[in-house]
């Protein structure tokens, strides 16, 4: 096969493919030759049916098959051999491919688009300078949470009114712009606590509902940001965070909780049996676990930092047109030129920084290894043991249990991938320049952007005891 490249600009490149019958005849006679020893025909004996029958029938789409393996295979060894930055995947040349005719040709030209991630430099030093913002944890933050896991514990009885401290359980339809219900759109069924919405206007509408009461809502206003908001309708978080439509909310059960005491019985169950003995040291426990949550949140908007500021340094240039395409050809189910249209410019911001960032860990030599991937699993694995309440968990356990997580994809990945981020994050504070600045967690929410980050920090909150 003859494979020629010709460079459009420095970001698209086509891929021209000529194949010839020598390329491909041998392959497709060895599998008629199969064929034909399986074949079973009326008038020949199995086995000998001649082999011109074979072709006729079936030489065709073997030749499809074929010729369909062989560019593919041709396509990434001309990628991998030239080391070619490619995004996303080649795609037919539109319109040129469409000249090749099975039927009637023994030679074939193929050609391919391709998309090349942008040539460029970067590297961190101590030249470089952030804030890294340390949140106060003052008595009004303890006692809200002191207050919140209350409640989370209290005894709940059912009411037929509700207030602003009731919780209305109820049924979340999708509608779209006319308001009508959309046929297979979200539907679920959740609960929305009426105190903590923030807009005060929407949580109005909520007092006062009774059981069968409806209410059109926008599902981002009744929720804590994506996590919250994904968790509530049953949905991706990546689902959430694009999701525009409003929702008809139908009451199904209004309750209203009656916070535990503030004692013994409490402690135990925020954090096991024995471990707090007395109110200041429960405070202390929430503050500590407080601390911690915060700490991340505060690494992880160091990284936010850090990228956005690459970003606008770099301001790399993308194919566009190639990933508009790209997009489409590749979730044509769940995507139209529109959608795409829409939502290009946060995938675009998104591919930037993946680049930048893989640009980083290969500059900085960053890895993981399997053996730190074996011991995240493990730590895992001793924690959702320890939230039901199994302390204990010999060597043989917790191998087994690191095996089976690192054996599934999608768990193997996500554990890679947390350790990765992790170990960026802690390249840039012991790189960079940082300037500590202490704020209190307000302002924090309020210098993060607002609700989405608010409820990304308040999403972590809830789990810091075992509610």
């Amino acid at each position: 096969m003859d494979v020629v490249q010709e460079n459009i600009d420095e970001l698209n490149a086509t891929l021209s493919i000529k194949v010839t019958p020598e390329d491909y005849e041998p392959r497709v006679k060895k599998i008629l030759n199969d064929y034909q020893k399986k074949a079973t025909m009326p008038g020949f004996r199995p086995g000998k049916v001649p082999f011109g029958m074979i072709r006729k029938m079936y030489g065709t789409s073997v030749l499809a098959d074929e010729l369909n393996k062989m560019l593919v295979d041709e396509l990434y060894k001309h990628i991998d051999e030239n080391k070619l930055p490619v995004l996303g995947n080649p795609l037919p040349k539109e319109d040129d491919n469409n000249n090749n005719d099975i039927e009637t040709q023994k030679e074939f030209d193929f050609k391919y688009d391709l998309a090349l991630a942008p040539k460029f430099d970067i590297n961190l030093t101590e030249k470089d300078k952030f804030t890294k913002y340390k949140i106060i944890i003052d008595d009004e933050l303890i006692n809200k949470y002191t207050k919140d896991i209350a409640k989370r514990y209290g005894k709940v009885g059912e009411g037929d009114v509700a207030d602003e401290t009731t919780m209305v359980s109820g049924e979340f339809q999708e509608l779209d712009k006319d308001g009508n219900i959309v046929e297979g759109g979200i539907s679920h069924t959740s609960t929305v606590a009426i105190e903590y919405i923030e807009d005060k206007k929407i949580q109005k509408e909520f007092v006062g509902l009774k059981k069968e009461d409806t209410l059109t809502v926008d599902p981002e206003k009744v929720s804590k940001g994506p996590s919250d908001m994904a968790a509530m309708l049953n949905i991706s978080k990546a689902k959430a965070e694009k999701l525009k439509a409003k929702f008809k909310f139908t009451v199904k059960h209004i309750y209203k909780v009656e916070p535990a005491e503030i004692n013994a019985e409490l402690w135990d169950k925020a954090f096991g049996p024995g471990n707090v003995k007395s109110e200041d040291e429960f405070k202390m426990r929430i503050s500590e676990e407080l601390e911690r949550a915060f700490a991340e949140d505060s690494d992880r908007f160091l990284k936010k930092q850090v990228a956005e500021t690459l970003m606008d340094k770099l301001k790399l240039n993308l194919p566009d047109e190639f990933l508009k395409r790209w997009l489409l050809e590749t979730n044509k189910e769940k995507l139209n030129s529109e959608k795409i249209e829409e939502e290009y410019p946060e995938y675009a911001k998104s591919l930037r920084w993946q680049l930048i960032e893989n640009k980083l860990i290969e500059n900085n030599n960053i890895k993981v290894t399997a053996e730190e991937a074996t011991q995240r699993a493990k730590d895992l694995f001793k924690q959702q043991m320890a939230s039901y309440g199994y302390g204990d968990v010999d060597d043989e356990q917790l191998n087994e249990a690191a095996k089976n997580i690192l054996g599934k994809e999608e768990d193997a990945k996500r554990i890679y991938e947390d350790l990765m981020d992790r170990k960026v994050i802690d390249f840039m504070k012991n790189t960079l320049t940082l300037k500590d600045k202490e704020l209190s967690f307000d302002e924090f929410v309020k210098l993060a952007s607002g609700k989405a980050a608010k409820g990304k920090i308040l999403d972590k909150i809830g789990n810091l005891v075992k509610f």
